[in-house]
């Protein structure tokens, strides 16, 4: 399984970590280099009121409680096409501060062979 296929089996459990803890940002690591480092993570009302005016976040109808993890597959998406052959892909929770607090959200990497 690839790194994007590591965090999209455990993608309604990264949905609920992210309403939970709330960041303002998202940071996301690809093989030890930051690919993006000011993701806003938008708030769910602000999701539904998108999905009630256009139709969901890009082709996809989900309910209230499911936008969070629509918004989240579908930048996991297109990370993987930007990064096709990630072996090791972090996610982490950004909030204001100096220096900013981080949190991970999630850490896939492959798995050492056994001895």
């Amino acid at each position: 399984m690839t790194a994007w296929g590591a965090l999209r089996a455990r993608l309604p459990d990264l949905a609920a970590k992210l309403r939970v803890l709330q960041p303002t940002k998202l940071r996301v690591v690809v093989d030890g280099q930051v690919v993006y480092a000011a993701l806003v993570v938008p708030e769910e009302g602000d999701l539904g009121a998108h999905s009630a005016r256009f139709g969901g976040p890009s082709r996809l109808k989900v309910a209230l409680s499911g936008l969070t993890e629509a918004w989240l597959l579908e930048y996991l998406a297109l990370l993987e096409a930007r990064f096709p052959g990630a072996r090791e892909v972090e996610l982490f929770g950004v909030w204001a501060g100096k220096p900013p607090r981080l949190e991970v959200i999630a850490r896939v990497r492959p798995r050492s062979p056994s001895p």
